[in-house]
Order: structure tokens, then sequence, then C-alpha cells
């Protein structure tokens, strides 16, 4: 897993796929409540993907998954 830090500090877990020759890069964005392993990976959507030859990045966002979870009451 990566990740990139957004300008307000807090990190972005993402993880990237590629086939042999990646054609078209697709972006996933989980749905709420979840993260992309569950929506995405573990379905059986990113190996699919990658098959059919794309290049697939899939993120979590802030306060989902692996991503930061800022806790900043005001």
């Amino acid at each position: 897993m990566e990740r990139w830090q957004a300008l307000d500090g807090v990190e972005i877990a993402y993880t990237q796929w590629a086939a042999e020759k990646p054609g078209v890069p697709v972006l996933l964005h989980h749905g709420f409540a979840a993260d992309a392993n569950l929506n995405w990976v573990l379905p059986g959507v990113v190996p699919a993907l990658v098959e059919a030859g794309h290049r697939v990045i899939a993120l979590d966002a802030r306060g989902h998954g692996q991503s930061g979870k800022p806790h900043d009451s005001a």
C-alpha cells in the first residue's frame, strides 16, 4: 500500500496494479462505510480490470481503511 499526503497533512492510502501492457488507467473509489479492499479487491473487480489490460488505482478515502483518520474536534 502506498501513501500520498494531502495538503492538510492527512495521509491517503492507495494501491496500484498494472497489466503487462497497461492501457487506460481506472481509478476506483469505494462506497460509504467500506474501503478499497472490501469493495474492489475481494469481489474480484481489480483482477478482472487488470486482466482486461488496465492500470488500476484504488484508494481508501480519509477516515476509511488504511487512510488517515483525523480527530480534530474543531
